[in-house]
């Protein structure tokens, strides 16, 4: 079977390509790629504008530093994801709104100000077309119901989730009641919110902690395998905290297990119900455990290739070339540049020489 992705769909049509063209036109500029992206997109966006992947977990950063290393003049285009392209100018809208350039200086980057900030986003252009069909499923009537139900608990959400979702945890993050970001910033608040109780409770009445997770249900594991540490290291001390997925009952089946009432998925499946909610991605859970130990077992037995070279990751790059320079090469050179930014904190030589030239071919 085909294990899709409508979020990396989105950047394969001719739509995304012409987008880029016609925004980077007669400008210095910058296009920033979510990693959940094909191999051949990469390398055909490499094609027409200077181009750096990134991950949620990065992303903010990669637009500060960039903006700040090549100027103001500086056109950012960010896809294909566009719910976390709203929601990221959405964040840098507060914030020119609610800090000084003191925090600014302390929190983002050193060398910004509300004034640059101001000038970033002005200057950064989002695809209006691409969204990942779990995180859309965080729409109007999973807001209705946190709104309606859930609004003492602490709100996570992640930068993909549509804008209602993301409006109620930015809002509670300013006053350090909820978080937005990737899902690592989700578990580090988490995280830090239940040892902050672990650290100074003192009696013996039960304390809950309740958070909202706005974004897939896979990273419930890691959540609970971090809470349950910081419990265990403080000697519990009748500590309670809960996750809640703000989902509509159809997005959740019932089992007869009474430890386990209810599981992630609709009934029909693993996936997502279009009746407000959703708590697993239908595509990532096409990857079975079972399969991966077929797998495994096979290259340690050494037997069955031709079945095993089935597995091997699509080769459609293969020999293929754009504008001469080798497709697998321009395809991997967006996944390089991020990471030598991870590693030098600042833009590579090589990327920002494009971007100038660019500007000049123009």
């Amino acid at each position: 079977r085909k294990i899709g992705c409508s979020l990396a769909e989105s950047a394969e049509q001719d739509g995304y390509r012409a987008w880029l063209q016609k925004e980077s036109a007669g400008r210095a500029a910058l296009h920033v790629i979510y990693i959940n992206t094909s191999l051949e997109t990469k390398a055909a966006c490499s094609s027409l504008v200077p181009t750096i992947t990134c991950t949620s977990s990065n992303v903010l950063q990669t637009l500060l530093q960039a903006s700040v290393q090549i100027g103001p003049e500086l056109k950012l285009l960010y896809g294909p994801d566009t719910y976390m392209g709203q929601n990221l100018q959405r964040l840098l809208e507060v914030v020119v709104e609610s800090w000084d350039d003191a925090k600014i200086a302390e929190q983002l980057h050193p060398q910004h100000t509300r004034a640059t900030i101001q000038q970033l986003c002005d200057n950064l252009s989002v695809f209006p077309s691409g969204n990942c069909v779990v995180h859309h499923m965080f729409g109007a009537s999973v807001v209705d119901t946190v709104e309606r139900n859930y609004a003492d608990c602490y709100v996570t959400a992640h930068l993909e989730v549509p804008g209602e979702m993301f409006e109620i945890a930015m809002l509670k993050s300013l006053s350090d009641e909820g978080v937005v970001g990737s899902t690592s910033n989700i578990l580090d608040f988490i995280k830090r919110k239940v040892q902050e109780v672990a650290d100074s409770k003192n009696d013996s009445a039960t304390s809950r902690l309740r958070f909202i997770l706005g974004t897939e249900a896979g990273m419930v594991t890691s959540i609970v395998k971090a809470t349950q540490g910081i419990l265990k290291s403080a000697g519990n001390k009748h500590i309670e905290a809960e996750i809640i997925f703000p989902v509509s009952s159809e997005a959740v089946t019932a089992t007869d297990d009474e430890s386990l009432k209810l599981v992630p998925g609709v009934s029909g499946g693993e996936g997502c119900s279009t009746a407000g909610g959703c708590a697993t991605c239908p595509y990532m859970k096409m990857n079975d455990l079972d399969a991966v130990m077929d797998v495994l077992a096979m290259i340690e037995s050494g037997e069955k290739q031709d079945q095993l070279a089935k597995h091997l990751p699509p080769d459609r790059l293969s020999g293929r070339s754009i504008g001469g320079k080798s497709a697998t090469e321009l395809g991997s050179e967006s996944i390089v540049y991020m990471r030598d930014l991870m590693l030098a904190k600042k833009l590579p030589d090589e990327l920002c020489d494009k971007i100038l030239q660019g500007a000049q071919k123009s």
